[in-house]
Formats: C-alpha cells, structure tokens, sequence
C-alpha cells in the first residue's frame, strides 16, 4: 500500500523567484544604507566647511573688537577655542591710507580667506568738530557760523567778532563741549606716516612697476588680494580715456594730470605734482609732494583720500575747488616745517564729508562735514586779510554719513568695516 502526502510541493520557479526577489530587496536596502553613509559624510564635511567659515568670521569680529591686543603686528594667530584646530590667521596690509586684512585658515587641505578693506569708527570716543592748538591766539567767530560737536581751541577761546559787517548772528557758535588744546597738533601715528612714506618712494616702487608707455589696454584690474600693480614715469604724464579697479597704482617723479574721462575706482595716484581736472568723479587715494588741485565740480567718492606730503622745507599748496566733494579723507603734511606753513584752501561751495588734518592754516570757504585739525585760518576779503577768523564757516562732525568709516590718524588703529573686496571660499 502506497502513502500519499497531502501536502502540496512548491514549484522550482517559485524558489528562484522568491531569491530574486530577496537580491533584489536587499541589494536595495544595501544602497541605501550606502547612500545614507554617503550622504552623512558629506553633511559632517558641510558641517565642517561653513564651521570654518564661522571661524573666519568669528576671528575677525575679535581682531576688529580688540585693536590694541591684535593690530601691533603684521599677524596676528587667533586661537577661537582650546582647540588649536580651529586657528585663524590674520594678516594686515596697507593700501594707500586704509588697511587690507585677510582671514585664512584651513578646510580639508584648501586655503580659506576673506578679505576687508577697513578702517576707523569716527564716532568712537570724543565727537571732535574742531582741533586747533593753543598758540595763544584767539579764534574768532562772526556771520552764520556754527561749530557742531566738541572744539579743542585756545586758552583764550573763541570770541565774538564782525567782518565785512556781519556780526555773529548765534549766541553760542559751539554746540558741544570746549576744552584747552595743547601747544601742537596731536602727532600721526608711526604707521600713518610709514605707509605715506611708502607710496611716496619712488625708487623703490619704480623698480616693481611697469612703465606707463606699456599700458595700452583701455580696462584693467587687479584684486584687492593681489599686490599692487604700479604703473610710473620719469616725467609728466596724464591719466586720460582708461577704467581701472583695484590694487592698481600710478607713479610720477613729475606731474600726474587726472583726466575727467579717467574711470578709477581704488586706485592709488602718485606724483609730484597732481591736478585733477574739473569735473571729475571717481574713488581715489592721491598722494602729492609739492601741491595737489583739485578743480570745480569734481566728486571724490568714499573712501577717498587726499594727500599732500613734503619731507623737506619746500613751500605746499592744496585746494579744492569750487563745488567739489569729497567723501573721505584729507590729510597735509610737512615734516620739516618752513617759515611758511602749508596751506589749504577750500573754495566756496566745496564740502569734505569725512575728517581733515592739516598742518598749517587753511582758507575755509566751503564746508565740512566731519572734523577739522589744523593750526589756524586766514581769510581774505575786499577790504583786508584776517587770520584766525571765521565767516559764515559750518564745521559739522554729526553731518558725517551714517555708514562712514574714516581713517585712524592718531594711533592707527582700525575697527570697522568698509568693504569686503575678496573671499576664497
């Protein structure tokens, strides 16, 4: 007798079936744990990336915080964490007047940078509308004029006068706090008068540049995380029908005539001599030895500067024309004074909106919006010369922009940010 079972055999394709699909299944759940562990790594490495780009950031929050512990040295290390992994480096450079500071640290083997141009907070501190030391003169005041913000004058003040007929019209011309200046100026920082010196030395620059005859494309630029390209000649020349940006220079042992035409932005002018013709607008740092003019209309936009700078005992000039504006900085100096101090003139209908240092005695016709160091004034009218008097003059420390970062003249000191100008990310 033959026993039959009753159950039911699975057939042999069912079997190969069922193992496909069990490949299948778990090479599915294979890739996407691969996937997932791939995809973890590389949130970790993002994690790590945009940490390292908080710590550049972190870094120079702290450098721009804390001028006095990190700015006395070229570089400086910044440790963010007891982790010597997370180290910062920051480098500072000068271009022109206004400092260059890089950021950099490491990611996987690849530089990370960030670069700003920065500069001073004008409202740090005291409000200085007026500096001008005590060479036991006083300064007098008529017309509409009005000083707004702290005066540093004489001993014997400031007093009420009438020119041409114009008594003061206000009953207190200073709107702020009065106090004895010293006998001079304040003295500019070591650093101030370094980087002058440096944009100054034509034989030195002359041996890095290239010569102006071989400048023949009408557009050039170079980044602010390069070195200055400088551009010079033995003899007179003009800046004329040319866009340039950035860390470019223009040298002359002679004369530099900027062109109306000219598209600057940044850039670095060098010479002699400098006359900019009117009308022209542009973002600049001039630097002159013997005299610097500025003519009408001209727009020298923010961060400008205005530089003239004597090392001998030659007589210096600068002016600013009518109608101009500068949004920046003005600076004269001569470090071997003459008999006859330097002299500014800012013609009528002209504005500084920034801060000016003058060593000498300035011929105030137009305004200033910021703040004004110099030895004292002169004025000429119809009837006679007057030294030391004001007419109808707005000198306004408060009417300066918002956003505006001026230059560290006293201690060279920066804190703030003007712009960024490169990022290696």
């Amino acid at each position: 007798m033959f026993l039959v079972s009753k159950h039911k055999t699975v057939p042999g394709g069912a079997l190969y079936y069922v193992i496909f699909v069990v490949f299948i299944l778990s090479a599915i759940v294979s890739l996407f744990l691969l996937h997932r562990g791939v995809r973890l790594k590389q949130v970790h490495q993002e994690i790590e990336y945009f940490t390292r780009i908080d710590d550049l950031n972190s870094a120079l929050t702290l450098y721009l915080s804390q001028p006095e512990h990190y700015q006395r040295a070229p570089v400086a290390s910044i440790f963010l964490f007891d982790d010597t992994s997370r180290t910062v480096q920051i480098a500072k450079e000068p271009h022109g007047l206004l400092n260059l500071i890089t950021a950099s640290n490491d990611y996987r083997g690849k530089l990370l940078s960030k670069t700003l141009l920065v500069g001073k907070d004008p409202f740090e501190g005291d409000s200085i509308a007026l500096y001008v030391p005590d060479n036991r003169q006083a300064l007098y005041a008529s017309g509409n004029t009005i000083i707004n913000g702290n005066a540093v004058i004489p001993a014997k003040g400031l007093q009420r006068a009438s020119i041409e007929g114009r008594p003061l019209r206000r009953a207190n011309p200073v709107e702020g706090r009065i106090s004895k200046s010293g006998s001079s100026l304040p003295k500019l920082a070591p650093s101030i008068i370094k980087k002058i010196h440096a944009v100054q030395d034509f034989d030195s620059l002359s041996n890095i540049s290239v010569s102006i005859n071989e400048l023949f494309q009408s557009s050039i630029e170079n980044a602010y995380t390069e070195e200055t390209k400088w551009f010079s000649s033995d003899s007179d020349f003009q800046i004329s029908g040319i866009q340039a940006d950035g860390r470019i220079g223009f040298l002359s042992s002679g004369t530099i005539l900027l062109k109306k035409d000219a598209s600057l932005n940044g850039v670095i002018v060098s010479a002699s001599k400098i006359i900019v013709e009117e009308g022209f607008e542009g973002d600049v740092q001039l630097f002159a030895r013997d005299s610097l003019v500025i003519g009408m209309n001209c727009r020298l936009a923010f961060p400008s500067v205005v530089c003239l700078n004597n090392d001998n005992v030659n007589n210096i000039y600068m002016e600013i024309g009518e109608s101009s504006t500068i949004d920046g900085t003005v600076l004269v100096t001569q470090e071997n004074l003459s008999t006859k101090k330097p002299f500014l003139s800012l013609k009528e209908g002209a504005i500084i909106k920034g801060q000016v240092y003058h060593q000498g005695t300035v011929e105030l016709l137009g305004k200033i919006h910021g703040s004004l160091y110099c030895e004292g004034f002169y004025m000429k009218t119809k009837r006679a010369y007057y030294e030391n008097h004001l007419l109808d003059n707005e000198i306004d420390v408060y009417r300066l922009p918002y956003l505006f970062v001026s230059i560290d003249l006293i201690q060279g000191y920066n804190d703030q940010v003007i712009d960024i100008v490169g990022n290696t990310l």
